[in-house]
């Protein structure tokens, strides 16, 4: 039952990452290199989510397990910390709260997720 859920967040937060991305290269403010770095990684982690990888083998789901909670960690910032006023940041930081508690439940309990003993 996570699977459609997980699907679905994990697609629109490659596509919220993807753009946020390219959108730090082409505008170039401050520290622009390190702020499209983290956002590739983010949308690469929900790309590996989206295509399945938590369903996968232990080391992979590890490894999305740690981004997940990195994600899930800026998501709050993004909403609780001193990040401005820019509507995009709201909408950005709800859905990696989002993306990062769902994709922990799926890694933590990939057998109940999917239906396996």
């Amino acid at each position: 039952m996570l699977a459609i859920p997980l699907l679905a967040t994990s697609v629109l937060t490659v596509l919220v990452s993807g753009w946020m991305t390219v959108m730090y290269l082409l505008l170039r403010h401050p520290s622009y290199g390190e702020h499209a770095m983290v956002s590739g990684l983010i949308c690469a982690g929900a790309g590996c989510i989206a295509a399945g990888g938590w369903r996968g083998r232990a080391p992979l789901r590890a490894t999305l397990a740690v981004w997940a909670v990195a994600l899930l960690a800026l998501g709050l910032w993004a909403l609780f910390g001193e990040t401005g006023d820019d509507g995009w940041v709201l909408i950005a930081g709800v859905l990696f709260v989002v993306e990062g508690t769902l994709s922990l439940t799926g890694l933590v309990r990939p057998t109940a997720s999917i239906g396996t003993a």
